[in-house]
């Protein structure tokens, strides 16, 4: 029964953990989408003013528009580019990944249990079962105690 609600607990957890990441993934296809949106905008307008600087070198009122257009879309390409590249942690995440984790370990020591406990059940026979599974459980609760 334990068994049972630890593998749901970690398949839960496993289900929100992807989940989870595609948003993630999702979420940073969108910020690198705008980000060379901006990217192209930057370019396209860096040859604007290549251009109005050659043309129209002794008067800069144009050029000085096109500079400030140019740095807006610069720094703004800037931002969107560090939200995309991931710097964000997901918490909600973390803890599904932790507790996906210490379900399946809890189900490995509780499998590895059984499968000791089988032969020697075998072995020994149906009475003395019983006592051993209470020597295991009691040693297993004392080594948890001394940690």
């Amino acid at each position: 029964m334990r068994t049972t609600r630890l593998a749901r607990l970690a398949a839960d957890a496993e289900i929100l953990l992807i989940r989870r990441e595609i948003k993630t993934a999702i979420r940073r296809a969108i910020y690198g989408g705008v980000a060379a949106v901006f990217a192209l905008g930057t370019l396209a307008l860096l040859h604007v003013v290549g251009y109005e600087a050659l043309r129209q070198f002794a008067s800069l009122t144009p050029i000085v528009a096109a500079a400030v257009v140019f740095g807006v879309d610069l720094v703004l390409a800037i931002i969107f580019y560090v939200l995309a590249s991931g710097a964000m942690k997901d918490p909600v995440a973390e803890e599904a990944r932790m507790l996906r984790d210490q379900s399946l370990a809890q189900i490995k020591d509780t499998l590895t249990m059984a499968a000791v406990l089988k032969p020697a059940g075998r072995m020994l026979g149906r009475k003395h079962i019983y006592g051993l599974a209470l020597a295991a459980l009691t040693a297993r609760f004392l080594g948890q105690r001394t940690r």
